[in-house]
């Protein structure tokens, strides 16, 4: 190899290198070459996980990986993510990846195209009460009430003749149900449709809807769900968000609506003859999916013991898994 050769070679690596340099540490940190917009940018990711597992993620409608997974050197941009399996749903929302971040979506839920009903009990009974037989065998350590004379929220412990006045002044007259979150919050539900938050530093109830017919605590105690005659309503209890969100309005009625206990970012609810479920995760608007259609549905719960979905239709006590 002659000098002039060599001098070829040295001077060609060095070039090389010092080109070759950059980018190798640009891409070890991160960026990448945005074709679309002739730049380099840091790439960001996205994180999915569903229930059930191994389910198929289309991005921008091509097929990329199983659930559950991080899909990370993606360009910052919006993308078209569908969520897929055989038998069940398809889940599909478009997110936005940003510079340097991942973005996830961690409780997807696909819901079985063809769920199958069980039955519990053929004939109940008129006296038959869903939320007594689904928490039956539980002991009431504490019983929050709100007294009829005097509309003042007393706690009563069973066994014990005294009781605790909570609240400090009165509700307007009216018939109240009281519910208790794991936390120790109350509220109260009027028969006229008010709805009570009790601060628990003034001692004072607060107004925070008119017209609701029922609610319901997240297992969690982070969340409380309630609902009117058209729309779905969830309340947070964490200060750090705001407070109220509308999850959704409809033209049919709603008659009743409880969280999917398992992830307490789905909620259940019925409407028409309907059973349907909803996710609390609003971007790009919300999957909502039909459950089934069946007749004179008159109640519904979830049962933490069993993970099922139990409801009354008819006189029949029916469950149904939605995994």
């Amino acid at each position: 190899m002659t000098l002039k050769t060599r001098w070829i070679v040295l001077t060609s690596t060095i070039a090389f290198f010092i080109i070759a340099a950059p980018l190798v540490i640009a891409y070890a940190w991160g960026y990448a070459f945005d074709w679309e917009n002739k730049k380099p940018v840091m790439t960001g990711g996205l994180y999915l996980k569903s229930a059930p597992p191994k389910s198929q993620i289309y991005l921008n409608f091509k097929p990329i990986k199983e659930t559950p997974a991080l899909i990370d050197r993606l360009i910052p941009k919006d993308y078209q993510v569908k969520v897929a399996k055989d038998g069940y749903q398809t889940w599909q929302k478009k997110l936005r990846v940003n510079s340097g971040l991942v973005t996830e979506a961690k409780d997807i839920l696909l819901i079985p195209t063809s769920p199958a009903l069980e039955t519990v009990n053929e004939n109940i009974g008129q006296s038959f009460s869903l939320n007594s037989f689904i928490n039956q065998g539980k002991e009431e350590t504490e019983i929050y009430s709100i007294e009829a004379s005097s509309y003042i929220l007393y706690k009563t412990i069973p066994g014990q003749s005294a009781s605790e006045q909570i609240s400090l002044t009165p509700l307007s007259p009216q018939k109240y149900q009281t519910f208790i979150s794991p936390a120790k919050k109350v509220v109260a539900l009027g028969d006229n449709g008010d709805f009570y938050l009790l601060n628990n530093e003034t001692k004072n109830f607060e107004l925070v809807s008119q017209n609701v017919a029922g609610a319901q605590f997240s297992s969690d105690g982070k969340k409380l769900l309630y609902f009117t005659p058209s729309e779905l309503w969830v309340y947070y209890l964490d200060a750090s968000q705001d407070n109220k969100q509308l999850i959704t309005r409809l033209s049919q009625r709603i008659k009743k609506a409880v969280w999917y206990g398992k992830t307490n970012e789905h909620i259940i609810f019925l409407s028409t003859e309907t059973l349907k479920i909803t996710e609390l995760d609003g971007r790009d608007g919300r999957n909502t999916f039909d459950i089934f259609a069946l007749e004179n549905i008159k109640d519904v719960s979830y049962n933490p013991q069993d993970a099922k979905l139990y409801f009354v239709a008819g006189d029949k006590l029916l469950k149904v898994s939605l995994e």
